[in-house]
């Protein structure tokens, strides 16, 4: 139990500190997530970074962008994360790859989550690619 919650830190820590790192040089991705009750998040992370959501019941769950292509970035990899709780360590769950722009797919997660991406910009500037 120990371990698991030390493993989930030092996991955790990388990630951030791959995000900190990242986000100088990555792509900012928007991604939209519509949660089981309708209702849609708008998150941004930047590309490998990652983005939390809290739903109602509590879970955690965390959403990775991986961009597959180059400049102006239209294939998308989102890596869905069941973040770690005291019981369980954090746990991919699911994985969709989507087009920057196109409709809303079904993860196939439990819970039921569909996602976006809506836009894609520049590190430099900061604006959506179109």
């Amino acid at each position: 139990m120990v371990r698991n919650r030390i493993l989930c830190a030092v996991f955790i820590a990388l990630l951030a500190g791959a995000s900190v790192r990242a986000q100088a040089y990555a792509p900012i991705v928007t991604m939209k997530v519509t949660l089981p009750d309708g209702r849609v998040q708008e998150l941004t992370a930047p590309e490998s970074g990652l983005a939390m959501l809290t739903l109602s019941d509590g879970g955690e769950y965390g959403f990775r962008p991986t961009i597959l292509d180059s400049m102006p970035w239209n294939r998308i990899v989102v890596t869905i994360f069941k973040m770690a709780t005291a019981t369980a360590a954090t746990e991919s769950v699911g994985e969709v790859e989507l087009k920057r722009g196109g409709p809303a797919i079904d993860a196939k997660t439990t819970p039921a989550l569909k996602i976006a991406v809506s836009a894609v910009a520049s590190p430099s500037t900061s604006t959506a690619t179109e």
